[in-house]
């Protein structure tokens, strides 16, 4: 099958090619007829396909079916074109033609295995791909569409040694290297996949890919050295590999080494444009080093260059709200809710922060956002009711409260809060019920009631629930 990845001309660095594509394209202007042979069709067609312009590539087939009438490569260039597009039933209409011309080609099984597979009928497109291996003039092209076809119903292993069988005859495919690896980690075999790249490497020694592929999985089984070596060793062949650089800046973070993380981002953005995404990674290597005039300046500059990037816009609300600077920074978690209004993470930080810059209803408002979304943890209780007491509407509050105890029959936090709160205003024995509960729960977080609760702490009753309940622990 032809390759879907769009290349420009200046790609295929072919002048012969170059030329024959402008000697088509001036007949097509001029409104003129001209002969091409069947290879020169074949040629013209693939480049428009591979350039992305599939409408153009139907139309040299076309043109090409035109003068040579009873080739099947043309019929089959189509079915394959209109497949990759997904296409399949006008696929099936041109393949049928092919199969007319020409019943033995091996090509015509691998063109119905293509569409048995984007159909999802992978056994029967492996049990084509399986004819076509044993009838195929070159074997070895089948075998990527039979390592796809494993990969796709999930038998890794039988897709790992068809990858391995690709790569053996050609080294340098990327694509399956990257899919190799893959299956690897799918069945938690990263030693296999250390043995496989240390051996891969032994014989292809300046495979950047391979390297980098060695890199990743000795980071996935945390040997960060060796994983910095070998991602430096990916970088050395081809110091523009910009995947590298975020996987050793990756790296980086994870060894806390964020200023050298911070500088390895900003090295890629030496070989492609900057990325939001970049930038935002470098801030968080800065918010990480303390350093918050410098995290809000990158995460400033990632929501300019990706103003869709909502983990960016939540994070520079946060190093804003940290600075002080309450008004950009509720501006900036509306924003990430905005983008992500499902996310209760972002739903609570936003909360908190209006709710820190006195805007306390509008706080109440996110609250009950979250609680619309189905959510029940104790934080949400303990936090939304702290705010409506602010507000006083303490009797809000306390349903609010014996609503999350209900919800949450684990939670001591929401207990010690309640019986703190029924102790301040005289409700003595309700209090306690609750302090029982919650000491049985969690005897440790008292200091967290003691926290909240300061007057509480020489309250006769309390410290002798509290000695009963370290006798009977005894």
């Amino acid at each position: 099958m032809p390759t879907s990845t769009p290349l420009r001309m200046e790609e295929y660095d072919d002048p012969g090619l170059e030329a024959l594509v402008r000697r088509y394209e001036e007949m097509i202007e001029e409104g003129r007829t001209q002969f091409f042979d069947a290879d020169e069709y074949e040629q013209i067609s693939d480049y428009y396909y591979d350039t992305g312009k599939l409408n153009k590539a139907l139309q040299t087939i076309e043109r090409a079916e035109d003068q040579h009438p009873y080739s099947s490569v043309f019929p089959l260039r189509r079915a394959q074109f209109l497949t990759a597009a997904d296409k399949v039933d006008e696929a099936l209409e041109a393949l049928t033609k092919a199969e007319h011309l020409d019943p033995e080609n091996p090509e015509l099984l691998m063109a119905r295995g293509a569409i048995f597979s984007k159909q999802g009928q992978h056994q029967k497109a492996i049990g084509l791909f399986k004819q076509a291996y044993s009838r195929h003039e070159f074997p070895e092209e089948v075998l990527v569409h039979l390592a796809n076809e494993y990969q796709n119903i999930g038998n890794y292993e039988l897709a790992i040694k068809h990858y391995k069988e690709v790569l053996r005859n050609d080294p340098e495919d990327d694509l399956s290297l990257y899919n190799l690896s893959l299956c690897f980690d799918l069945i938690n075999k990263n030693d296999k996949a250390i043995e496989y790249f240390n051996a891969f490497i032994n014989q292809e020694p300046y495979m950047e890919q391979a390297w980098y592929h060695l890199g990743v999985t000795y980071a996935k089984v945390r040997q960060m050295d060796k994983a910095l070596w070998a991602i430096d060793y990916a970088l050395l062949i081809d110091e523009e590999f910009t995947a590298a650089y975020y996987e050793k800046a990756r790296i980086l973070e994870r060894m806390e080494r964020f200023e050298e993380a911070a500088e390895t981002y900003r090295m890629s953005f030496e070989n492609d444009e900057p990325t939001g995404y970049g930038f935002y990674k470098m801030a968080n290597c800065f918010r990480q080093m303390g350093d918050m005039r410098k995290a809000w300046v990158y995460f400033t500059k990632a929501v300019a260059e990706d103003p869709e990037l909502d983990e960016a816009h939540l994070e520079l609300a946060l190093v804003l709200d940290e600075l002080d600077r309450s008004h950009e920074a509720i501006f900036h978690v509306r924003k990430a809710v905005q983008l992500d209004p499902e996310n209760a993470d972002y739903l609570f930080l936003c909360a908190e922060v209006h709710n820190r810059a006195g805007l306390k209803d509008e706080a109440c408002g996110y609250y009950e956002e979250i609680m619309a979304l189905g959510y029940t943890e104790p934080d949400l209780y303990t936090e939304y009711a702290e705010v409506l007491f602010d507000l006083d509407e303490i009797e809000e509050g306390m349903d609010l409260l014996y609503r999350g105890a209900e919800l949450n029959p684990l939670s001591a936090d929401i207990r010690f809060r309640l019986a703190g709160y029924l102790l301040s205003v005289q409700e003595t024995d309700e209090g306690l019920i609750y302090f029982k509960q919650a000491l049985e729960i969690d005897a440790q977080r008292v200091e967290f009631f003691f926290d909240l609760f300061p007057q509480f702490l020489d309250q006769p009753r309390v410290l002798s629930m509290i000695e009963q309940h370290n006798k009977q622990r005894k």
